[in-house]
């Protein structure tokens, strides 16, 4: 865990906190990502930039509707400032396909495009909550435990014991997620195959989880996270049907290259 790098500047000490930068770094290397697919493509980097506002819009978007959401899933007096990744995916999606309408572009290409670097930038996030300390696991007694230090969350809710490194386990997976998508699932099939896979694998992990999950008042005994896993497979498994009508194939690209 290390949340902050402190920088003194003669009388002046300032602080930048990690998981910020590491969110910048998942963010530039979406971008990034994008931007090199579509390239190779051929695509018209007019509409490519446009896409780019959306997506910009689209975090933006993201994160205030998480703000709002996860205060409703936690009891008490919870600060507007906590956010739920799950929740925020749901934003990112809603904003994306809003101003995507918007500025009439061909938005489930481009998702197919964007879905492996958003892995990418995910796993860079989670990165971010193991160097804060947050989103840790439940006490974990073999070689996985990672022992937090004294002012962590997880050294206040369970004491000096290791716990599972959840943070690094969803890391994982959404790594692994990443290089499928790029490099082995082909357009067309990639935006069922992220909600199916990563809803599996977020449920999974969500078992391990020791912080407080929240309450979402529909599935009793599962967390807010695994309920909205169930909704991410289940519209995957929509999308599969919705697919093999509708194929997507490079020739449906032909209007957005140059």
């Amino acid at each position: 865990m290390w949340p902050r790098i402190e920088i003194e500047i003669g009388s002046y000490t300032g602080q930048i906190h990690l998981y910020s930068v590491l969110m910048g770094c998942g963010l530039c290397h979406l971008f990034l990502g994008v931007d090199s697919a579509s390239r190779s493509l051929g695509l018209n980097p007019r509409i490519t930039g446009n896409y780019y506002y959306c997506l910009g819009f689209a975090f933006v978007g993201g994160i205030i509707f998480s703000k709002i959401v996860t205060r409703f899933f936690y009891e008490g007096d919870t600060p507007w400032g906590n956010m739920a990744a799950m929740p925020g995916i749901i934003g990112i999606a809603l904003v994306l396909f809003v101003t995507a309408r918007m500025y009439r572009l061909p938005i489930r290409r481009y998702l197919e495009l964007t879905v492996p670097f958003f892995c990418f930038a995910h796993a860079w996030g989670r990165l971010g909550c193991f160097m804060a300390g947050c989103c840790h696991g439940v006490p974990a007694d073999n070689i996985f435990g990672v022992q937090f230090p004294e002012n962590s969350p997880a050294c206040t809710l369970h004491g000096y014991q290791p716990v599972h490194p959840t943070q690094l386990y969803e890391m994982v997976v959404l790594i692994f997620l990443g290089l499928l998508m790029q490099f082995i699932i082909p357009l067309g099939h990639r935006l069922y195959s992220y909600l199916i896979i990563y809803g599996v694998g977020r449920f999974a992990v969500e078992f391990l989880r020791g912080d407080n999950r929240g309450s979402s008042g529909f599935l009793l005994g599962l967390s807010p996270s695994q309920s909205l896993c169930i909704l991410f497979i289940l519209v995957g498994g929509v999308l599969v049907w919705w697919t093999r009508s509708k194929p997507l194939s490079h020739k449906e690209f032909e209007d957005t290259i140059e």
